[in-house]
């Protein structure tokens, strides 16, 4: 009677397990759903965001990622900093090269798409990369100013200027500019993104920058509201690891993180990006069916999947055998 009656329960418990791993959003065996409810506090005139929850097995599997640092957090890290490889001149290769050196106790996650302001022009990183704790590693890079090959700052101090050092961090790049990078690694075609979605912001400047963008404007005003508007929107939820966002009929791009608390401290420097192009000219509603975006969901967190690497729609970063990073190309 016993061994009956624990039988019926297992049962029950397996046929719970795959009913909740079927419910709609969810992709069996990820730990991932996506939030397709409607919710005003998720859109912002033809912005919408689609969350992205983790349960708790997830969580608990990546929990060991907590401790990692965004680029924009270890540029404000004593010991941690963003150089020029070569001076102007040594090589045509200086473009392409950066050398991080992390002198800090913290572990730091670049993302391929992040953009560090300063130096001889304005670069994006190339390809996610963690760097470890007491380490100089070289990094690849595109420059997202064309029309600059000197230092920033023309009135610091020479051994300033020798080393060549960032400011700092600014953001990471809108989903065209990221795209070129991942998907077309010229530099040619990534000067085009920046010049596209300068334009399309109805900004520009004489060298070029993709950092144009925060030139007073009209447009400029729009995406101000719009982050005011997202600011801190998921500070309080601590099983929301990424989101997907759509603009119109198009998904902008998806950004799934291995771990809240990068997410949450991604979350304003992706919604610049996803602001510059979301927004636009236009201010209509987010006509894309949700079954469309479940859809692009999918295909994207295939990739959780510890054999897969890449697809036709996305990538995945890992480290130290978990994911930390899904996204779209």
């Amino acid at each position: 009677m016993r061994s009956t009656f624990f039988l019926l329960l297992c049962t029950f418990w397996a046929i719970s397990c795959q009913l909740d791993n079927n419910k709609p959003g969810n992709v069996p065996d990820s730990g991932l759903s996506l939030v397709t409810e409607p919710n005003p506090e998720w859109q912002y005139e033809s912005l919408r965001l689609y969350p992205v929850m983790a349960n708790a097995r997830l969580l608990e599997e990546h929990n060991s990622l907590s401790h990692i640092k965004t680029l924009a957090e270890g540029m404000n890290t004593h010991g941690f900093r963003i150089m020029e490889k070569k001076q102007f001149g040594a090589s045509e290769e200086w473009r392409h090269v950066l050398t991080v050196q992390n002198k800090s106790q913290d572990t730091v996650l670049l993302m391929s798409g992040d953009v560090v302001q300063g130096g001889n022009q304005d670069r994006a990183i190339a390809h996610h990369q963690v760097i470890m704790p007491h380490t100089v590693t070289n990094i690849e890079v595109y420059c997202v100013e064309k029309g600059r090959s000197s230092y920033y700052d023309q009135s610091a101090p020479e051994a300033e200027k020798q080393a060549a050092a960032f400011k700092g961090f600014y953001n990471v790049a809108s989903p065209q500019v990221r795209h070129a990078i991942q998907n077309t690694g010229e530099q040619g075609e990534v000067w085009n993104a920046v010049a596209r979605v300068t334009e399309q912001n109805q900004v520009s400047s004489t060298t070029g920058s993709y950092l144009a963008l925060d030139q007073p404007g009209e447009q400029t005003s729009r995406r101000e509201a719009c982050l005011n508007f997202f600011k801190d929107k998921f500070q309080d939820a601590d099983n929301i690891v990424g989101v997907v966002a759509v603009s119109g009929d198009k998904i902008l791009g998806m950004d799934i993180f291995g771990h809240p608390r990068i997410f949450r401290q991604h979350l304003a420097a992706l919604m610049h990006g996803y602001a510059a192009e979301g927004l636009g000219k236009t201010s209509g509603n987010a006509t894309m069916s949700q079954q469309e975006v479940q859809k692009k969901f999918e295909e994207i967190v295939l990739l959780a999947d510890k054999n897969a690497k890449t697809n036709s729609v996305g990538g995945k970063f890992s480290f130290q055998d978990n994911w930390v990073h899904l996204f779209s190309k």
